[in-house]
């Protein structure tokens, strides 16, 4: 149910230090449904001096469109304490115009015609809000998403999904809102991916509407499957050229590769760049980069080549 914003409390009831009083009835303007849906209008009323001791328990209220009653319609609130909120059901008219008449019998029988409640119907729902989590995201941390849905009837809230389930989602609903909140432990595998909260509203009469909103995961993470590799100037011989290129996923992305030449038992650094070209000493050429962003760092493969060009890669440096 949405509705512009009402405080029941400011009516004037008899007793509570007021001028005197006279029937009167405060509701919104208008509220807003779905068509076939349901919605609650705040309401609360006053009635002229004199008349307080008419009020009781089998005091009815009717709800009126152009002076006829209009039927299906639920009390929530309690007349004898000044309470008149009200649901519609099955609401299929747009810009309906609702008046209150109270009638407690004889001498207590009023209609508030002063300020009726017009009942839009929206074509669609809106679309729901989702919270994004704090950033960055790193990952290995916990990461908690939320997502609202206007709920325009609140005996028929909406459900609200997400697509991927990537962990534990809980559901509260709160007024004209529903909640829906996702936790779970940030990867690397969820980096660029698309995360959609949908909320599905079922209509009493049958009908399912439909409504989403898409939210792209930022994950930080430290280099992953860091991999060298080279490209020799043919045919490979020894005082030819090399050109070596090193390549990792991060986010964000690696802003530092170092290069090194294993010569024995010593390790050489000879360079920095994604990319170096080198020359070739003897049949002994073993490379390999070490990458660095803001969350690590990672040594790729060993890349080797001998003088006939045999590649060997997939050994980690020492």
């Amino acid at each position: 149910m949405l509705s512009l914003p009402l405080d029941l409390s400011i009516s004037c009831f008899k007793g509570a230090g007021c001028n005197a009083a006279e029937f009167e009835a405060l509701m919104p303007e208008r509220v807003t449904t779905l068509r076939g849906s349901c919605v609650t209008v705040p309401c609360s009323f006053t009635v002229r001096d004199g008349f307080e001791d008419k009020l009781h328990p089998g005091c009815i209220s009717i709800w009126r469109k152009d002076k006829k009653s209009f039927s299906t319609t639920t009390l929530k609130g309690n007349l004898k304490a000044y309470n008149c909120t009200t649901t519609f059901n099955d609401v299929l008219e747009d810009n309906g115009q609702y008046d209150l008449r109270i009638d407690c019998g004889d001498p207590l029988k009023y209609n508030f015609e002063e300020n009726p409640v017009t009942i839009r119907i929206k074509g669609l729902p809106d679309a729901p809000r989702l919270t994004p989590p704090k950033e960055p995201v790193v990952e290995g941390t916990p990461v908690e998403l939320g997502c609202s849905a206007p709920s325009y009837c609140d005996t028929h809230p909406p459900t609200v999904t997400w697509t991927p389930a990537l962990g534990l989602s809980t559901q509260l609903q709160q007024n004209d809102t529903v909640t829906s909140t996702l936790t779970f432990n940030a990867s690397h595998l969820h980096h660029g991916n698309n995360v959609s909260c949908t909320a599905a509203y079922y209509i009493p009469s049958g009908d399912k509407t439909v409504t989403s909103t898409r939210y792209q995961l930022s994950i930080s993470y430290a280099p992953r499957n860091t991999s060298a590799v080279g490209s020799p100037c043919l045919p490979a011989r020894e005082g030819g050229c090399l050109n070596l290129t090193c390549s990792s996923h991060a986010n964000p992305a690696v802003s530092e590769f170092t290069w090194y030449r294993i010569h024995g038992e010593h390790i050489l650094k000879i360079g920095t760049g994604f990319s170096l070209s080198i020359q070739l000493w003897n049949a002994n050429n073993v490379f390999f980069c070490e990458v660095r962003n803001d969350f690590g760092t990672e040594k790729s493969n060993v890349y080797k080549i001998d003088i006939q060009s045999k590649l060997i890669q997939n050994r980690k440096p020492p």
